[in-house]
């Protein structure tokens, strides 16, 4: 299966027990966008605890939430949502990922989004000739000291 060799570039996971069915969402680099795939399975327990055991054989942080009836989710941002930011939503985000980032809370999605952030905050301020864009790109050389960040870089 193409996916447990980018299993880094896994987004989401959503187990449905009831109907055996799991919704993947990964990054495709090729076509530079996240694409979803739906995949019946009828040993579907056995499946979660194979990729977890294998994600975590390569050193991915794996996040699991279980879904509860009235309470709200966090939102995860796309390229689409991040380039229709406006600049003081993206600095907003900005923080609350850097924020994250520091606390060890590192991801894939954390840290790519983070970059798509700062990415987006230094060509606004770049093309207004804003010498603020230096404080984000020093933020961006600080959290590259993380190896774990390097490594997950690295490997998407």
């Amino acid at each position: 299966m193409i996916l447990w060799s980018n299993l880094f570039s896994i987004i989401d996971i959503q187990i449905n027990k009831k109907d055996k069915i799991i919704i993947i969402k990964f990054f495709n680099d090729s076509k530079n966008l996240v694409e979803e795939r739906k995949i019946k399975i009828d040993n579907i327990l056995l499946f979660k605890e194979a990729l977890i055991k294998r994600m975590s054989h390569l050193k991915i942080k794996v996040e699991s939430e279980k879904i509860i009836k009235g309470k709200p989710l966090e939102k995860r941002f796309i390229d689409k949502d991040i380039n229709n930011m406006h600049i003081d939503e993206l600095v907003s985000n900005f923080h609350h990922f850097l924020d994250l980032l520091k606390n060890n809370i590192i991801s894939f999605y954390n840290v790519t989004t983070f970059f798509n952030i700062t990415k987006k905050i230094v060509e606004y301020y770049s093309a207004r000739n804003d010498q603020s864009h230096m404080f984000y790109l020093n933020e961006m050389k600080s959290i590259l000291d993380n190896e774990e960040i390097k490594r997950i870089l690295v490997n998407s």
